[in-house]
């Protein structure tokens, strides 16, 4: 079987693996925020920026429909499918679920739509069906 010594390179090699995998973890989990919210979006502007031949980023800023507070948050909520881009529109309300995820060093959450709907219940996302 094992010697003694050789039982105590084992242990040693298993803590300093789980604690490289801890530090590993915190450093690129650990400094992260989530956020996540519901409600009725009012798009009050769409944006876009092209950087020809590398990418696109597209994005609309609004805010919660339902509040009437003049100091409401305002969301810029990104983007990454033009066509979801395409069909929405400045000053039309949207149910939507938004997630935000904000890194150590940045000020401010950076949202995306996790779900988007029209406020009558038509759903924006999803698989379609053709007839």
């Amino acid at each position: 079987m094992f010697n003694n010594s050789r039982k105590k390179w084992v242990v040693l090699l298993t803590l300093l693996f789980l604690i490289v995998g801890f530090l590993f973890y915190f450093y690129f989990e650990g400094g992260k925020s989530y956020k996540s919210s519901s409600m009725i979006f009012e798009i009050d502007k769409k944006e876009h920026h092209n950087e020809s031949g590398k990418y696109m980023r597209m994005w609309v800023t609004g805010s919660n429909a339902n509040d009437n507070n003049q100091n409401k948050e305002r969301y810029k909520v990104m983007i990454e499918d033009s066509r979801i881009y395409n069909l929405l529109e400045e000053g039309i309300e949207y149910f939507v679920n938004i997630q935000g995820v904000k890194k150590r060093n940045q000020s401010e959450y950076k949202y995306t739509f996790s779900q988007l709907g029209l406020v009558d219940g038509s759903q924006l996302t999803g698989e379609g069906k053709i007839e």
